[in-house]
């Protein structure tokens, strides 16, 4: 199914310089994938096409199960070799399984690695994954000989400020813009003079935007940080966004930041114990602002007989077009 986007923002010839410039004479394209397991985890991929060939891919955290690898399965099928970008949100399990594989296999000297500002400051309660992580991590940023580029997210921070990459098609450039808005830094250095550490807080928000693109990936962030950011900060319109934490009740502030337009909201699945996300009533007031809402599984999780699901959405830039593709459990939501 292809549908036609707002054109809502201008993306024509600014005369910054940038790291990386890139030309193309036809064809410009993000495609996005978010991934969800059966139970728990989820991952987003996207990569940006120039005239069909990858020019600029990223991860934003990882999952895996024994039976499935959805993450090395999509990098080996588009023949990605090294990752540009790679987000750890925050140190939870169901956002960590098989990164420190990814970044052993895919990260090289030009990967930016971006992680929480504090995640690593002290000593937490966390799985033996997440630990390795924190081993691997503090290795990659000390090794002399292949020193990695880690570096730390808090507040509104520019994340293509060192790796900056414009698209240009005659006269016309289209730079890639992420911007994080989150965690809050305020919260962070309270929790540790208290020797707290909650994890969601931790969580990074940011803003994926090339041409008239907006992408939210929110990570696991809630309503506790979300209150901090101006209410009405951003524009009317969406493109696509990733549900904050699941889809649970304590994250619907993301309604309150001033988006009122959005193709394609998704939301993952988190089913652990007692948990079984998304709840009905936040997916209903996503639906009142969105084209279409989507997830990982489905709202009856009797009917899934896969143990992950997958939403594509492919994005022509210049043609404001976009279309999207399901498998395994996902599916359009139904309440």
């Amino acid at each position: 199914m292809h549908l036609r986007m707002y054109d809502m923002y201008s993306s024509g010839g600014s005369n910054s310089s940038f790291k990386k410039l890139i030309f193309f004479e036809e064809k410009l394209v993000i495609e996005t994938y978010l991934i969800g397991y059966k139970l728990e985890g989820e991952a987003v991929l996207f990569f940006v096409r120039t005239d069909g060939a990858i020019s600029f891919s990223g991860i934003v955290d990882c999952f895996c199960t024994v039976e499935n690898d959805k993450v090395t399965e999509i990098l080996k099928k588009n023949k990605v070799d090294k990752l540009d970008f790679i987000c750890w949100t925050h140190p939870d399990f169901d956002h960590s399984k098989g990164l420190k594989d990814i970044i052993d296999m895919y990260a090289s000297e030009k990967t930016s690695i971006w992680i929480p500002e504090g995640i690593d400051a002290k000593e937490i309660t966390c799985s033996q994954e997440v630990k390795k992580l924190f081993e691997y991590l503090k290795e990659c940023t000390t090794n002399i000989v292949s020193e990695y580029n880690v570096y730390s997210v808090s507040d509104r921070k520019d994340m293509m400020f060192y790796n900056s990459v414009c698209f240009q098609k005659d006269m016309n450039r289209y730079p890639l813009e992420i911007i994080s808005y989150a965690p809050n830094s305020k919260i962070i250095r309270k929790q540790n003079y208290m020797d707290q550490f909650i994890k969601n807080d931790r969580s990074i928000f940011f803003v994926l935007a090339l041409g008239d693109v907006r992408i939210f990936l929110t990570g696991d962030v809630e309503d506790d940080t979300l209150e901090k950011i101006p209410s009405n900060y951003f524009g009317n319109h969406v493109h696509i966004m990733k549900i904050p934490h699941h889809g649970s009740d304590s994250s619907v502030k993301m309604l309150d930041l001033g988006w009122n337009e959005c193709e394609v909201a998704c939301s993952t699945v988190y089913r652990k114990g007692s948990n079984n996300l998304p709840l009905s009533n936040v997916m209903e007031e996503y639906d009142k602002r969105t084209q279409f809402l989507m997830c990982t599984g489905k709202s009856d999780k009797n009917n899934e007989n896969e143990n992950y699901g997958i939403i594509k959405i492919e994005t022509d830039i210049l043609a404001h077009t976009f279309s999207t593709q399901m498998e395994g459990n996902a599916e359009y939501w139904s309440a």
